[in-house]
């Protein structure tokens, strides 16, 4: 990690370290850090390009998905259809930012290959939309012990938290203190089913964005021990506490 910013990183995240609580360290620590991002969809296209525009030093993007015609009204990253979408928002990422190391896995994450992956990354992001990749992701989080920033969005409704970092209770949550088990398929709505707006996956996913710069610079409060819910549909935002689940 270098002691100071160089006068043309100091120019280009002069946003960033006006903010209060940041500051020059707090940039220094993000182009020091690494994040892990699961999905390069439509949570994932908003919240990559503002990892990489922050500064966030190593992104690793996971995702063996190709982009089609009717993921363009939400996954703002891509351009091209067909391409993995990995690889495509690893290329836009670094015409975004030089500062950025950009590593890519194009294929879909599996439960033995996950933790070992978690290991070489500070932090992880779920930008995935099936709940099986979503309790994968948490059960892999906490075997490697890296924190997790994690969120849902279909049709109007969004929810995003931060697990795996001590609540003021000392205690380290996990989806499974929210949802205690894995619900079959064809118990919750899925956007194949009832859609979903892409400028709401927009808003949850740069709300991920967000809660991983605090983390990775140190500063803020970070969704720890509550869950923010979004309603787009009535224009509301709510904050839930959340506690370990009993034994």
């Amino acid at each position: 990690m270098t002691s100071q910013l160089s006068p043309e990183q100091q120019e280009r995240y002069v946003r960033n370290t006006s903010v209060v609580g940041l500051g020059e360290a707090g940039q220094l620590r993000l182009l020091a850090s690494s994040v892990l991002v699961i999905g390069a969809g439509g949570l994932g296209s908003a919240a990559l390009p503002y990892l990489a525009a922050a500064g966030v030093g190593r992104i690793g993007i996971v995702d063996g998905d190709v982009v089609e015609l009717k993921n363009m009204q939400r996954q703002v990253l891509h351009t091209e259809l067909g391409r993995n979408k990995a690889d495509s928002a690893a290329e836009r990422l670094q015409l975004l930012n030089p500062d950025v190391t950009v590593e890519v896995v194009p294929d879909y994450l599996t439960a033995d290959e996950a933790p070992e992956l978690f290991r070489g990354y500070d932090l992880v992001m779920d930008c995935c939309d099936t709940f099986a990749a979503k309790f994968l992701i948490s059960d892999a989080c906490r075997e490697a012990g890296r924190p997790l920033v994690w969120a849902t969005a279909v049709g109007m409704q969004g929810q995003c938290s931060v697990f795996g970092v001590p609540d003021a209770h000392g205690d380290r949550l996990w989806l499974r203190d929210l949802i205690p088990v894995e619900p079959d398929p064809d118990d919750y709505p899925r956007a194949t089913e009832i859609g979903v707006l892409g400028a709401m996956v927009g808003q949850v996913g740069s709300l991920q964005a967000t809660e991983a710069v605090k983390l990775l610079a140190g500063f803020g409060e970070p969704l720890v021990g509550r869950v923010m819910v979004l309603d787009a549909l009535r224009g509301r935002w709510s904050v839930l506490p959340l506690r370990a689940a009993r034994p």
